[in-house]
């Protein structure tokens, strides 16, 4: 990996998305002074960040469903479709097996007819309102018909294989997903990835353990790909068991969901908030104090130790909701996690 190839990388990421990397960056590096993580696990994951940010930013009209490819890959996440492409790339499938990304994140927000436009306006809308991403609602919806216009462009004779891991946004995106192919004639196959990746790599001392498939480094996803060459379709049967599940979860209201015992299970959106205040109240122990903590550093710990894969934005938007409630106390200005800080209410 070269550094100008690096740079070229970041010069293309939006303001948005250099903020997100930034974030993620600055996460690790805390689980790292605080132990948690060691200096070759920080930077291996960095190394491989830069990786999947070079093969996501590189060549990526090439990357969509045309009519000569024989595969096509539904990955969920820009993390895991960066790395798809890479390891795909390096066994010279580039020309053969094309990507399409699901950008969303199926384990918070609305889910409610998303497979309809006044679905996906509501889960926009309701997406502008609570998660702190900067993101532009009309980016949103750009976001949306591009997706659908790689579906269509996908041609009958390619294979589609569908990457959803044991975490209720890949499995969500799994059935939405299907919902959205019922009518293509192609055969469908889907891959758990970090399931595979467990049973290739661990030892008796050592345990791999990916909350998402958009964990997996490039290299582990070639083994992957080797193992999965001959995973059968999915039966007619499979097909719409997929399909029927995710009318029933289009039908639900709840913004946030977990992934138990194998199923999706809804959860009230409160659910992590007792987490959050725990991770506080912990962090000035910690710290034998109770001033203001930086509301990044709080974040960052509880994306580190939960075993859901949620994600950052949901994680602040519950942390404003404890200051609104009044649990906690707020020291800057909320636009963005890194501009203020929190602390448990002094008690009176």
């Amino acid at each position: 990996m070269k550094a100008t190839e690096v740079r070229d990388a970041i010069l293309q990421l939006t303001g948005r998305e250099a903020k997100l990397l930034l974030l993620h960056m600055v996460m690790k590096l805390d689980l790292a002074k605080d132990g948690a993580l060691s200096q070759e696990e920080l930077y291996n994951e960095l190394l491989d960040h830069g990786h999947a940010l070079i093969a996501a930013r590189s060549g990526s009209k090439r990357w969509e469903p045309d009519d000569g490819c024989t595969a096509v890959h539904i990955a969920f996440g820009e993390s895991f479709a960066g790395s798809l492409k890479q390891a795909l790339k390096s066994l010279s499938r580039e020309n053969t097996d094309k990507i399409v990304a699901f950008r969303d994140l199926y384990s918070i927000g609305p889910l409610w007819q998303l497979h309809e436009d006044h679905g996906r306006q509501h889960r926009r809308e309701w997406l502008r309102d609570h998660i702190n991403d900067g993101d532009d609602e009309d980016d949103g919806e750009k976001t949306d018909q591009q997706l659908l216009r790689y579906l269509s462009q996908i041609p009958p004779q390619a294979k589609i294989y569908v990457w959803a891991g044991g975490n209720a946004h890949e499995q969500a995106g799994l059935r939405l997903a299907a919902y959205l192919l019922r009518e293509h004639p192609n055969e469908i196959a889907t891959l758990d990835a970090p399931a595979v990746c467990e049973r290739l790599f661990d030892g008796a001392l050592t345990r791999f353990a990916y909350l998402h498939s958009g964990e997996i480094p490039p290299d582990k996803l070639q083994a992957v790909l080797y193992e999965c060459k001959e995973v059968p379709p999915l039966s007619d049967r499979e097909r719409t068991a997929l399909e029927r599940e995710w009318l029933e979860l289009a039908e639900r209201r709840e913004v946030l969901r977990i992934y138990q015992d194998g199923r999706i299970v809804q959860v009230g959106a409160d659910y992590f908030d007792g987490y959050l205040r725990n991770i506080v109240e912990q962090l000035h122990k910690d710290r034998g104090n109770r001033d203001f903590i930086k509301a990044a550093r709080v974040i960052g710990q509880a994306i580190g130790y939960c075993d859901q894969y949620i994600g950052d934005g949901y994680f602040e938007y519950r942390l404003r909701e404890l200051i609104y409630s009044g649990y906690l106390e707020i020291k800057g200005v909320p636009r963005a996690m890194r501009h203020y800080s929190v602390r448990t209410k002094a008690e009176t």
